[in-house]
């Protein structure tokens, strides 16, 4: 059902051409509004995916070398 939507849908804006200057504005309008919620669900979807908050194991673990190197250092200068 979804692929004979799409097929008149692609129909219509090929009607639209022959409706000269005015078709072709609507023409792109439609493609450019079509991009932009493209974009917008795309962005949507990697907010849910990618948590801003992430823990990172690289992160912690350079954090606690650093820890660790600050211990050994402590250690041998007393």
């Amino acid at each position: 059902m979804k692929l004979v939507g799409c097929i008149l849908f692609a129909g219509l804006l090929g009607i639209l051409v022959y409706f000269g200057p005015i078709g072709w504005y609507m023409l792109y309008a439609i493609i450019v509004g079509v991009i932009f919620r493209a974009f917008i669900l795309l962005r949507d979807l990697h907010k849910h995916l990618v948590p801003v908050d992430i823990n990172d194991g690289v992160k912690d673990a350079y954090e606690r070398y650093l820890l660790e190197r600050e211990e050994r250092e402590k250690a041998s200068n007393e």
